[in-house]
């Protein structure tokens, strides 16, 4: 056998690749396999000239066939060099599926990522044309569990990878058996927080693709025109995948059970992840939501982007699910704070509470202390989410008319000297918004953003004809300074200006350099 390799970069993709090419054309050069397999051992934060090879080798063995073993009950095994040479190859298999699992937890990123592809395109390949001789749909699931432990139970974050392997949980195969194995390996009692965070990302990762519900499931079996699922594993020759909902959502929920019981809360980005896993992925899912009204009660009082998440679970449980929440208005009222601008979710938080505030059967007083709020933060938030704010307001005021007294008109003072809104009162019953005005929109009347002003001046002119639906709210970016330097370059000139000095005929001015050097002739 020849010796290992001492450095993987000396060796190109190139020689990888011809010693790949010789070991798959003759089997004379089968050490080049042992010997590729071997430079795993080299210490290097890049295998991915390895991990390419390895992955083109097993994937044409596995197309020829070449790893399938006949085994015959009652019957001795064989011990022909044939026999002898399949039972290499699928140790060197095993070896080559080991390293490459290794190798996502350790070197470059890019190479880890790679690791991970790596593994998971062998393990297409091995459902497609498995170890042992079948007519029916296989799937490799343990390899894949195999997979699933080695991003769980690393004492790193790996987001990164998770995130690389999203492109393969879009198949409705992985999808199901990935739930599956992913409700085989949660059952801990305290795991770490990394553990928890990788296991909260996976399988938000897993739920990317969304699953029918049961009312979406029967109009599924009814539309037969319906396009077909992506099937990983999937062959022409074999039979079609079982797709299930019902089991999907059956693991999902027993998933979730069991993260249910770890101490989410404990820190802030898992706390935080695990919310946003319930209120975007699983709560059409679940089978008894109710059971997640305490958790998202609690969350409440977290403060910031984690209020707003259970906020969104609250209005969800409160609109699907007959989940009575009184304070559920204080709530989101003591919600628009100044520190509201600096979390990620101020868009979630604004589009809530048009949601919220949707009903024309609410109180004046309860709408009113809101569009006095909002007016207010609008003065200090910066341009984008003053315009935001401010076509929530118009919303309100389309909704409901009777608040339109509150409009200041032209002769009005900008700035009152005296108002009887009290911003820091919690309760919006109690905030006296009916005895004020809008002066706040006055005055971004005269904000040096034409948008802002614009959308000012939308909402003082909400006496006249509204419009049949409530604009949405415009995102906060649409009017950032790149995209007004976008729109200036794109405009089209009519005249552009070639000399300072206007011409007065075919004749050059006089004092021209040019008739200095030539003469020019009519």
């Amino acid at each position: 056998m020849a010796a290992v390799h001492p450095n993987l970069i000396k060796m190109v993709s190139a020689q990888l690749r011809n010693k790949a090419n010789e070991f798959l054309n003759s089997r004379k050069h089968a050490n080049n396999l042992a010997d590729i397999l071997q430079m795993f051992e080299a210490s290097t934060d890049n295998y991915t000239p390895l991990l390419l090879t390895i992955e083109v080798i097993f994937t044409e063995l596995l197309r020829r066939g070449d790893l399938i073993e006949e085994i015959v009950p009652l019957k001795p095994i064989e011990q022909s060099p044939e026999a002898e040479y399949t039972r290499w190859l699928r140790e060197c298999y095993e070896t080559a599926l080991n390293q490459a699992l290794e190798c996502i937890k350790r070197g470059r990123m890019n190479s880890r990522l790679q690791a991970l592809v790596t593994v998971s395109k062998l393990l297409q390949a091995e459902g497609k044309n498995p170890l042992e001789s079948s007519t029916g749909f296989y799937f490799p699931s343990g390899r894949l569990k195999n997979i699933f432990t080695v991003l769980l139970d690393s004492e790193q974050s790996m987001s990164a990878p998770i995130a690389r392997f999203q492109e393969f949980t879009e198949y409705r195969d992985v999808q199901q058996y990935g739930l599956k194995v992913l409700s085989s390996l949660a059952y801990r009692k305290s795991p770490s927080p990394i553990f928890m965070q990788n296991y909260l990302e996976l399988l938000d990762k897993l739920l990317v693709t969304e699953i029918p519900t049961e009312a979406k499931s029967k109009n599924r079996n009814r539309n037969h025109d319906e396009k077909e699922e992506k099937i990983l594993c999937g062959s022409d020759d074999k039979a079609p995948f079982p797709y299930n909902p019902g089991v999907c959502r059956r693991y999902a929920n027993r998933c979730w059970s069991f993260a249910c019981q770890w101490a989410l809360c404990s820190d802030a980005r898992t706390h935080r992840r695990a919310l946003l896993l319930l209120v975007e992925r699983l709560m059409p899912l679940l089978t008894r939501p109710h059971l997640a009204t305490d958790m998202l009660c609690d969350s409440l009082d977290a403060g910031g982007s984690i209020s707003i998440l259970a906020l969104q679970g609250v209005l969800e449980l409160v609109r699907h699910h007959n989940v009575s929440y009184p304070d559920m208005y204080d709530r989101l009222y003591a919600l628009f704070e100044p520190e509201m601008f600096h979390t990620r979710c101020k868009r979630r938080l604004l589009h809530l509470a048009d949601v919220f505030l949707s009903s024309t059967h609410l109180p004046e007083s309860l709408v009113a202390a809101f569009a006095k709020r909002l007016s207010r933060l609008a003065l200090v938030a910066d341009d984008a989410d003053a315009a935001a704010l401010l076509q929530l307001v118009a919303n309100l005021l389309q909704r409901h008319p009777p608040l339109k007294r509150m409009i200041c008109h032209e002769d009005t003072p900008a700035i009152m000297s005296s108002d009887p809104y009290v911003m820091e009162e919690t309760s919006a019953r109690s905030a006296r918004a009916l005895g004020s005005s809008l002066w706040e929109v006055s005055a971004l009347r005269r904000h040096h953003r034409p948008h802002v002003a614009r959308a000012a001046a939308h909402v003082l002119h909400a006496h006249r004809p509204a419009p049949a639906a409530p604009t949405a709210a415009a995102p906060p970016a649409a009017h950032a300074d790149d995209a007004l330097f976008d729109a200036e370059l794109k405009k089209r000139f009519k005249t552009i200006e070639m000399n300072f000095i206007r011409p007065q005929g075919m004749n050059a001015p006089s004092g021209e350099r040019l008739l200095q050097f030539w003469e020019l002739m009519a």
